[in-house]
């Protein structure tokens, strides 16, 4: 890409991510919380992709959309409000978290101005661009298996635990066992 085709794709992408991400915070709504934390982070991954930061960007693609719709179907099911009819407020704190914030980001984007960026990118063939590869795709592969079936392990007990009964398989008000418990005790 050239460079103003990623400042045109970089700076639209940016006011959108931070407008998603400050409407995370604003709405009433789990759901549409999510679905605004999808959008923001979707848009980071299309920012790694105009920075040429392919795989950065394709990855931030995949985990974040599929990590965010889990999120929101898992909202929707346990959440006792997840459409946010009751109302609902997310900012705890707000005079010390908004001063904190503002500090934050006056600091980083003056480090972001003062900074001496490298005016070139490094070919795929670099060295530690290749070591990065080796590293995450070699000895750190178990590493991401064991941390994907552990998730994937802890949304099926979450579903499992959430089902009808219960942990401890208790019968609920006008349930068939019910009656049958209380017969037999």
């Amino acid at each position: 890409m050239s460079e103003l085709s990623t400042a045109l794709v970089f700076w639209p992408g940016a006011v959108v991510m931070l407008a998603a991400g400050v409407f995370v915070f604003r709405t009433p709504s789990m759901t549409r919380a999510g679905l605004l934390l999808l959008v923001a982070l979707a848009v980071e991954g299309l920012l790694f992709l105009a920075l040429a930061s392919q795989f950065l960007g394709v990855l931030q693609l995949l985990m974040m959309s599929a990590e965010m719709t889990v999120m929101v179907f898992f909202m929707v099911m346990y959440m006792p409000d997840p459409g946010g009819l009751m109302g609902m407020d997310m900012t705890h704190q707000k005079r010390t978290s908004t001063s904190f914030a503002v500090a934050v980001g006056v600091g980083l984007a003056v480090l972001a101005v003062v900074t001496d960026w490298p005016a070139t990118t490094l070919p795929a063939d670099a060295p530690d661009v290749r070591a990065i590869g080796f590293e995450v795709m070699g000895r750190s592969m178990f590493t991401f298996l064991f941390a994907g079936v552990t998730i994937l392990f802890s949304m099926v007990g979450a579903v499992m635990l959430g089902e009808r009964g219960g942990r401890f398989d208790l019968a609920r008000p006008g349930d068939e066992r019910r009656a049958e418990q209380e017969t037999e005790g």
